[in-house]
C-alpha cells in the first residue's frame, strides 16, 4: 500500500487564481513530504485508518527516495511492538489525548505544537493501562475507535480492537417467527457463553469478537456487570444500552438484542463495551 503524500504544489497564480498578494513563507522551508501510515492526532489517524490520507496532519517522508514506499521502514513495518501488548482483560479502552508540553527556548517554530501522546485506560477511567503514539495505535490490528469528543479532561475517544481469539469461537444462530437467537461459544464443543437474542433484524456484525470477549472476561473473572455502563456511550453513536435484570439490551437502528449470560451480575461490562463501540465505530 503505497501511502506518499507529496506536499502540494507551488502555484504562481496563487490561492485564489489573481496572484500572490501577501507575505509567503513558503520559500523558507524545505520539501515537506508526508507519509500517510504516521498519522500525529485524532482526524489523521481515523483517515490514515480507512484509507482517505490528504496532505498535512501525518509526519514527513524520510525516505531517501520520496515515493519509493517498497523498501521503506516504514511501509515494511505493518505491526508493532505495542500490538502484542494489547492488555489483557481490556477489549476496549477509553484513550485520553495528552498534547505535548510547549519546547522550552523555542519561539519561531516549536516541534512540540500540535502534537500529542495517547493515554489508554480502563474502561471505568480509573486507571491507565498504558501510554502509546499515534503511529502504535494506528498499527494496532483490528483496531476500532469511536468518534472524538471533549470534556472537562480535554479529548477523547473509544478504541476497542477485534480479538484474536473471535477466529475459534462458534456463533450458532437459529431464526423464529419474530426473532433470532444466537447461542455463542469460546470454540466449538465448549460450554455456551451467552445466548443473543435479535429483534427487529440482526444489526451487529460477526458475533464471534463478542464470544471470545465474554471468554476472555470469565478467564480473568471480570465480575463487573453491563449494568454499571451508561446508556449512551459518548463518542458511540447510534448505539444504546439498556440493563434489563441479569441482561443487557443493546439498541441500534431501530434493533435491539438481549445479551444474556448465566451470572447475577449480568453480561461483563468490558465485553459488552467492547460490542458496543465496534457497532458504533467511526466509518
Amino acid at each position: 500500500m503505497t501511502v506518499f503524500l507529496p506536499q502540494p504544489s507551488y502555484g504562481s497564480s496563487g490561492p485564489d487564481g489573481r496572484g500572490w498578494n501577501r507575505l509567503n513563507l513558503g520559500a523558507h522551508f524545505e520539501v515537506r513530504h508526508q507519509c500517510g501510515l504516521l498519522p500525529v492526532r485524532f482526524t489523521t489517524l481515523w483517515e490514515s485508518m480507512t484509507g482517505r490520507q490528504r496532505w498535512g496532519g501525518y509526519e514527513r517522508c524520510t525516505d531517501p527516495v520520496p515515493g519509493d514506499c517498497t523498501g521503506c521502514p516504514v511501509q515494511r513495518r505493518h505491526l508493532e511492538p505495542f500490538a502484542d501488548a494489547w492488555p489483557a482483560g481490556h477489549p476496549a479502552l477509553l484513550a485520553r489525548i495528552r498534547p505535548l508540553p510547549p519546547t522550552p527556548g523555542a519561539t519561531f517554530a516549536d516541534p512540540a505544537a500540535g502534537r500529542s501522546t495517547v493515554d489508554l485506560t480502563s474502561w471505568l477511567g480509573r486507571n491507565t493501562v498504558a501510554n502509546t503514539g499515534w503511529v502504535s495505535l494506528r498499527n494496532t490490528p483490528g483496531l476500532r475507535v469511536g468518534w472524538s469528543w471533549r470534556d472537562e479532561e480535554g479529548e477523547a475517544f473509544w478504541t476497542a480492537r477485534d480479538n484474536p481469539a473471535a477466529a475459534t469461537a462458534a456463533v450458532r444462530s437459529k431464526a423464529y417467527e419474530g426473532h433470532t437467537r444466537h447461542a455463542l461459544y469460546a470454540a466449538p464443543g465448549a460450554p455456551r457463553l451467552a445466548l443473543v437474542t435479535c429483534h427487529g433484524g440482526c444489526a451487529h456484525d460477526g458475533l464471534g469478537n463478542l464470544a471470545a470477549d465474554l471468554a476472555a472476561a470469565r478467564a480473568h473473572e471480570c465480575a463487573a456487570g453491563a449494568r454499571e455502563l451508561p446508556e449512551q456511550l459518548r463518542g458511540v453513536r447510534d448505539v444504546c444500552l439498556e440493563a434489563q435484570g441479569a441482561s443487557v439490551v443493546v439498541h441500534r437502528a431501530g434493533t435491539s438484542s438481549r445479551i444474556t449470560v448465566a451470572s447475577p451480575a449480568g453480561p461483563p461490562a468490558a465485553a459488552v463495551l467492547a460490542h458496543a463501540v465496534r457497532l458504533g465505530a467511526a466509518a
